[in-house]
Formats: structure tokens, sequence, C-alpha cells
């Protein structure tokens, strides 16, 4: 299967969400996590990337990158895109059934 990156298929495909938006609802649904890593550095700051979780392997997969043995990025498979964003239309349409029902308790009180 072919492998790309996110704003490569969003490009592809004209889709309305970025990047940014997608990887937030991967990690919420778990399909995703945030890997924290002490800089190379040596300064002792923390830094951190997303990467693809197990859930995810029908999506994607993360590609090693350069110059750091541990960090990687995540490439999506364009056979499985319509597939990625129904995990995030679904994580984000839990989302506003929370903020509606929450909006419909406080009306209530």
């Amino acid at each position: 299967m072919q492998a790309k990156t996110l704003k490569s298929l969003i490009a592809d495909h004209g889709v309305s969400f970025d990047a940014a938006t997608i990887m937030n609802a991967l990690v919420k649904t778990g399909h995703a996590e945030v890997f924290q890593y002490a800089s190379t550095t040596g300064n002792g700051v923390m830094k951190s990337f997303k990467r693809l979780t197990d859930q995810a392997e029908h999506l994607g997969f993360n590609k090693a990158s350069m110059g750091h043995p541990f960090k990687t990025e995540p490439k999506f498979f364009a056979e499985t895109f319509a597939d990625l964003l129904d995990v995030v239309v679904r994580q984000l349409q839990d989302e506003t059934a929370a903020l509606t029902a929450a909006r419909v308790g406080s009306v209530a009180v």
C-alpha cells in the first residue's frame, strides 16, 4: 500500500481538516500517542512528537526519522484514508455530543 504524509493526503483529496486536527483526534481515540523524550543536546529540555499506536496499524505506520533512532514520522495509507477520516469524524461527533449534553444540562439546572 502507498503511504503518504497527512498533508499530502489532505491536498490530494481536498479535505477540510488540517493535519494537526487529525492527529489530535487520533490521540484522543488512542490511534496515536504523544511520545516525550529528553533533548539530545543535553540541556534537559523535554521534547515530544506524535506517533501511531498499534490500534492504527491499518491506517499507516511510523517511519523512522533521520538522525534520531527513536523518533518517527507517521505515514498514512492512501487506501485507508477514508477510514482514518471516519475515526476523526466520529471523535468530533462525540465531542460535539458531549458539549451539547453539557449545555442542555446547564440550562436545565
